[in-house]
C-alpha cells in the first residue's frame, strides 16, 4: 500500500500543476509563539504567493496543498478569474502530507482590527474551485466565504466558530451557482451554511450542523441593499442538526425578491429547538419601514422524510407575509415531537398555501389548498 501511495503522490506532482504553501515560506508549526501577529501575516504572504501562482498556471486544472500543519492567518482574499478551469485547494489530504495521519487546521487571528473588510478566508470569481481534505477550519467569529463562485464544490471538511458568538456564520455562499456541499461538519455561533442572494443550483448532502443556526437560506430583501434578490434549485439532502439552540432549514427574508424550487428531504433533528422554519418578518434591528408585510415570493418548496426531536414545542413554523407570498409548500412524510416530556409539539403557520400529507404534527389547520 505505501508503493501505492508513493505512486499516487507522484502521477499528482507530476501530471498536474501543484503548488504547497510550504514551498513559499509557510511555517505551520502550530506551537504557541511571542511573535503570533508576525507568523499570522508570514502565513499570509506564503498563502497568497501559492495561490497566484496555482490561479495564473498555463493548464487546465492546478492544485493548491496545504499540508497536515497548523496555519495561523490574517484575512486573506483569494481572488480570481484563474487560468485552469479547475482548482483544487487538498487542506490536509493524506497522500500529499509525507504519509502523516494527522490533519490540517487553519486558525484566524483573533486580532478584531484587521477585519475591517469584514471577511476572513474569501474566495472571490473563482470557477471550478474545489476544497477538500480531512482538515479542519476554525474561524475564531469568522465565515469561510465564497461570493462568485460558480461550480463550487466544498467537500470532507470541518469548520468550527464559537457557537456563544452572534454573527458568526460557518459557511456563506453568494452569487453562485451549481455548488456542491457534501460529507462536512460545521458548528458556529450563526447559521452552519448561509446562502445568500443570486445562487441557484445549491446542492448540500451528508452535512452535519451543531451548533448553529440552521441551514439558511438568506437573509434576503435587505431594503438597504436596493436588490431584487433570487434564490432557486437549492436541494438539502441527509443532513444531520443537532443542538439545544440550534435551528434547522430556515428560509429568512425581509420584503424584496424571490424564492423558488427548494428542498429538504431525509432530514434528522436531534433536539433542535426550531425545526422547520419559514420567516418572511426577518427584521434584524427593527430597520424595517413596514412590518408584517413581504413582497418576496416564496413557491415551490418541499419538505419530505423528515424526522426527529426539538427542545421546544414549536416544531414547524411558517410565517408569510401575505396572503399571496407563499405558494405551493409541501409537507410530505414528516414526524417531530418534543424532546421534553412535559410539552406537546404543535405547528404554526400564517397566510401559507400549499399542502400536507402524513406530517405529525399536522398543520392541515393553517395552511390553504
Amino acid at each position: 500500500m505505501h508503493g501505492n501511495i508513493i505512486q499516487l503522490q507522484q502521477y499528482y506532482k507530476c501530471k498536474l500543476p501543484y503548488f504547497d504553501v510550504m514551498n513559499y515560506g509557510a511555517v505551520g508549526d502550530g506551537k504557541p509563539m511571542i511573535h503570533r501577529y508576525h507568523l499570522c501575516a508570514m502565513h499570509v504572504q506564503a498563502f497568497l504567493k501559492a495561490w497566484n501562482e496555482t490561479c495564473k498556471v498555463q493548464q487546465q486544472r492546478a492544485t493548491l496543498n496545504i499540508p497536515a500543519k497548523t496555519f495561523l492567518l490574517n484575512p486573506i482574499q483569494f481572488s480570481g478569474p484563474c487560468v485552469p478551469a479547475s482548482i483544487n485547494v487538498q487542506i490536509g489530504l493524506f497522500i500529499f502530507i509525507d504519509f502523516s495521519t494527522g490533519s490540517s487546521k487553519i486558525i484566524a487571528s483573533t486580532n478584531k482590527s484587521l477585519f475591517s473588510n469584514n471577511h476572513w478566508l474569501l474566495f472571490s470569481y473563482v470557477k471550478g474551485l474545489t476544497l477538500t481534505g480531512s482538515g479542519t477550519i476554525d474561524g475564531q467569529g469568522q465565515a469561510l466565504k465564497f461570493y462568485t463562485c460558480p461550480n463550487l464544490v466544498l467537500q470532507g471538511l470541518t469548520h468550527i466558530n464559537p457557537k456563544t458568538a452572534p454573527n458568526t456564520d460557518g459557511i456563506d455562499i453568494a452569487s453562485s451557482n451549481h455548488v456542491q456541499v457534501r460529507n462536512s461538519k460545521i458548528g458556529t455561533g450563526d447559521d452552519c451554511i448561509a446562502i445568500s442572494a443570486r445562487c441557484s443550483f445549491i446542492n448540500i448532502t451528508s452535512v452535519t450542523c451543531g451548533p448553529g443556526h440552521g441551514i439558511s437560506i438568506g437573509s434576503l430583501g435587505d431594503p438597504g441593499s436596493g436588490d431584487f434578490d433570487t434564490v432557486s434549485e437549492v436541494h438539502v439532502r441527509s443532513c444531520n442538526f443537532t443542538g439545544r439552540n440550534t435551528t434547522g432549514v430556515r428560509i429568512k427574508t425581509w420584503q424584496g425578491g424571490e424564492v423558488k424550487k427548494i428542498t429538504y428531504e431525509d432530514i434528522m433533528f436531534d433536539n433542535v429547538r426550531y425545526p422547520i422554519v419559514i420567516d418572511q418578518f426577518y427584521c434584524p434591528n427593527n430597520a424595517c419601514k413596514t412590518i408584517g408585510t413581504s413582497a418576496l415570493a416564496i413557491s415551490d418548496v418541499l419538505y419530505t422524510r423528515i424526522t426527529g426531536t426539538s427542545s421546544g414545542d414549536e416544531v414547524i413554523s411558517l410565517n408569510c407575509g401575505t396572503r399571496n407570498s407563499c405558494n405551493n409548500i409541501v409537507l410530505d412524510d414528516i414526524h417531530l415531537k418534543s424532546s421534553d416530556p412535559t410539552k406537546t409539539a404543535y405547528a404554526h403557520c400564517l397566510n401559507v398555501n400549499g399542502r400536507a400529507s402524513n406530517v405529525e404534527p399536522s398543520p392541515d389547520q393553517c395552511m390553504h389548498s
